[in-house]
């Protein structure tokens, strides 16, 4: 796995969240809020550290950072919100003053989704590391291969707060910091900003992976019968009662 470590509590995503639709019958998720993160480190695993990577190379002002990184630390950071193009959450000031914080990132279109939906479904070994929530390096880089960036660079995290900061402020940098442990633990948050959630991506992918093996199945018909080497089916082999009999020795000289 591509895991560096657990976040504390690991599943508390996935124990304290609620998924439903928006009006419009687009994906949503609701994580709880989490608690302060005292003498730890905000990401663990590498794709969390992107993440962060996307915020600290966008932002301009590095003393909104250091603060947004000391609200999270003390549990500002209210309940969290995702959905496609956006993450949501009420970032509380030092004062308790209470802002609302967004974050948006670019969603896929249909063309990059069906792209990258391609090439996960090629390897088994892609669709099992999402299956047990991680997100290895070859993924991201076989996606990028075909034009589809799942990881968010500089610039690409695009920050609106009801304290009408022009850039990232210390609620907008606070929620990034937040978002990064809940990546941590279920990467499948990401994609739902690109666009798709959990649900429909599996069963786009059973699809897509049963096509993808139908397509490349051995052909059938009396030639491939033919050309198979002969053997001992498995059944057979394994329900001997005992050791085979040993060949005659040799004559003696």
């Amino acid at each position: 796995m591509s895991r560096t470590g657990n976040t504390d509590g690991h599943g508390y995503a996935e124990e304290n969240a609620s998924t439903e639709d928006t009006p419009d019958g687009r994906p949503e998720r609701t994580l709880a809020a989490l608690p302060p993160a005292h003498g730890r480190g905000f990401a663990r695993t590498w794709w969390g550290r992107a993440w962060l990577k996307a915020l600290e190379d966008t932002a301009l002002d590095n003393g909104q950072l250091q603060r947004g990184r000391k609200h999270a630390r003390e549990g500002a950071v209210g309940a969290v919100c995702v959905r496609p193009g956006r993450i949501t959450a009420v970032v509380r000031d030092r004062d308790r003053t209470p802002y609302r914080s967004d974050v948006l990132l670019q969603e896929l279109d249909d063309d990059e989704w069906d792209r990258l939906l391609g090439v996960v479904a090629e390897r088994s070994g892609h669709i099992a590391a999402l299956l047990d929530r991680d997100m290895p390096p070859q993924l991201v880089e076989d996606a990028a291969a075909v034009g589809v960036d799942l990881l968010p660079g500089i610039g690409d995290l695009e920050p609106e707060c009801a304290c009408e900061a022009w850039d990232h402020c210390p609620h907008t940098a606070a929620l990034c910091y937040q978002v990064a442990r809940l990546l941590d633990e279920d990467p499948y948050l990401l994609l739902l900003m690109r666009g798709r959630g959990e649900r429909e991506l599996l069963d786009e992918l059973q699809v897509r992976s049963v096509a993808h093996a139908a397509r490349h199945a051995a052909p059938a018909g009396d030639d491939a019968s033919a050309a198979a080497p002969e053997g001992v089916p498995a059944r057979e082999a394994f329900a001997a009662s005992g050791p085979a009999a040993l060949p005659a020795p040799p004559p003696a000289v």
